[in-house]
Parts: structure tokens; sequence; C-alpha cells
């Protein structure tokens, strides 16, 4: 069975949860822009590693809006052959992070203030953060209004084994990795859902499944590559 909401658990001005099938597993989803909501996920989840002696592992996904649907957006500037235009990554406006079931989509771009405590997490060296083709996430977060800084972002297509115990699954599609890594088949990133704006107050339930499920995988992947200690 595909991946789909189940059912709407939650809607509060502050926040708004989600229950999401994956293959039978059942994920909690949190999507907010309360400060006060994302501390006291944050708090919940790293209370779990005080006694561990492992590194808890984090999914960790962003989106972002591409510069079509922003004001004052221009036609490309056409360059003289040989010059290199000038790299534009676009700012983070979603954070979504997932430790065992429960997942957060924190809406950077509508948050007036992140917590304290959410800058410490996400440099937090006691966890380890694993996403997919994530090289450029740290400089969209980096780039958000908040200005968010990471600790050492894992890409797991570098981590990753095979159906033929080959390591390295550098170039392979999110689909695939999902597949070859959980034997989840047809779980991919769509570029309806990706291309989409990100930035608007209300996420559509498509762009919620996409961050919601990009985030969990990463997480379960992280189980098998890394050392997952919680109950």
């Amino acid at each position: 069975m595909a991946p789909m909401i189940r059912r709407t658990i939650r809607h509060y001005a502050t926040q708004e949860k989600f229950c999401v099938d994956f293959f039978g597993d059942e994920l909690i989803v949190t999507v907010t822009k309360d400060r006060s909501v994302i501390g006291q996920w944050i708090h919940e989840v790293a209370s779990k590693n005080l006694f561990s002696s492992h590194p808890p592992i984090v999914g960790l996904g962003v989106q972002w809006t591409p510069a079509c649907y922003r004001s004052g957006f221009r036609k490309p500037v056409r360059y003289r052959l040989g010059s290199r235009p000038p790299v534009f990554y676009p700012p983070a406006d979603t954070l979504q992070l997932c430790v065992g079931n429960r997942c957060i989509i924190i809406q950077l771009s509508h948050c007036h203030r992140v917590p304290l405590v959410l800058r410490r997490f996400l440099k937090d060296t006691d966890f380890r953060f694993y996403g997919v083709w994530n090289s450029q996430d740290a400089k969209r977060l980096r780039r958000s209004k908040h200005k968010l800084k990471t600790a050492e972002l894992l890409d797991l297509r570098k981590l990753v084994v095979d159906s033929r115990g080959r390591q390295s699954l550098n170039g392979r599609k999110f689909e695939v990795i999902v597949e070859e890594g959980l034997g989840y088949p047809g779980v991919g990133r769509y570029r309806r859902e990706s291309m989409s704006n990100w930035s608007v107050r209300n996420l559509s339930n498509d762009q919620i499944m996409q961050a919601s499920v990009d985030a969990y995988c990463c997480f379960k992947l992280g189980v098998q590559v890394g050392t997952y200690p919680f109950e």
C-alpha cells in the first residue's frame, strides 16, 4: 500500500498533526511555525538520548521554493561564452526532522523566531543527521531568514549498501536508494511537489506527505548504516 495521510489528529492555531500510513508504519507528523511547539518536540526527542551511549539518528531534509514563485523574478540573464554565472541557492522554506515515528515540518518562512534549542540541536555533534542528495542543505539553511547552522550532514548515497553488496549509490535517485535500502518500491521525490511553492502558509497534503516521508526514509536508512539507540 502506498504512503497516505490517514487522518488529521489536531488542527490548532500553533500546529497541525497528521497520521501518515507508510507501508503499515504509523507516522505522527507535526506541521508548525510556533517556536514553543518546535522547542517541545526537540526536548522530547533529546530527552531520550540522556542515558544512551550511542549517537542518536535524525532524518533531516529541507524544501525550498523555486525562483519563479518569488516576487520580482526575472528571466535569466545571458552570459558571454566562457563566463560563469553566479550560483544562487534558494533559502530553505521548511526544515523537516524525523526521529522514530515522529516527524516535524518546521515552516521556517513563517517562523517569527526559532527557539535557541533548535539552533543548539542542529549543531549538536552528539546527533547524526542523515539525508539524501543533501550537499546544498546546509547552505540553504544558512540562507534562510534564521541563518541556521548545522553539524555535519551525512549523505546516505555514500553509505547505503545495495542488493549486490555495493556500498555507493552515489548517482542514484531517491526512489532507487529507498527501494535498495528499505525494500519499499515507488517512494520518490516527485517533481510536482519538489518544485512547488513551499513558502505558502498552508502546505498541501501532497507537500506534507513528501516532506515527512522523505525525512522518515532518511531516518530508517540512517538506522541501517548507524546505530539506533531508542526503544
